[in-house]
């Protein structure tokens, strides 16, 4: 799995966005920092970026393993994408989202913290790979979404 560009990430931001949005005001008068908390304070919506992330980091931190293939990802990311924008949300304001820095240091101090709590330094890639290897073994819902190059 390449690592997720800033596209694919408004892509995945953008399921965030479909997904969440039941609000009075109409998403293209929202503030920015509105629609940052709304997606952020999502748990569908966060989850689904979470597990992105923690792949991501995964298959950064492993050269033997990728994670779900180009056609399952883009599939994924255009249907989330579609969604975002059926709900109103402009596709700046997704872009925004994503590229927002603060909003990538948060997430990923999540996956930071996921590692820890399962025991894994999340800056040893040795150790990163045994954990992954482990939820691959486990098929675990993370696991089954990896495999061996």
């Amino acid at each position: 799995m390449h690592q997720v560009t800033t596209r694919t990430r408004s892509v995945l931001a953008g399921l965030a966005c479909s997904i969440m949005l039941a609000a009075p005001l109409a998403a293209d008068a929202m503030p920015q920092a509105d629609v940052n908390a709304s997606l952020r304070d999502n748990q569908a919506i966060y989850n689904g970026l979470f597990t992105a992330a923690v792949i991501r980091h995964i298959v950064n931190a492993c050269p033997d393993l990728q994670g779900p293939g180009r056609l399952q990802r883009v599939s994924f990311f255009l249907s989330l994408y579609n969604q975002a924008r059926g709900m109103g949300f402009t596709r700046a304001q997704i872009e925004a989202f994503v590229d927002d820095e603060a909003e990538q240091a948060r997430l990923q101090s999540v996956v930071d913290r996921h590692f820890m709590d399962a025991g894994v330094n999340p800056k040893d890639d040795q150790a990163v790979c045994v954990y992954a290897r482990g939820q691959m073994d486990e098929r675990t819902a993370l696991g089954r979404r990896l495999r061996e190059r």
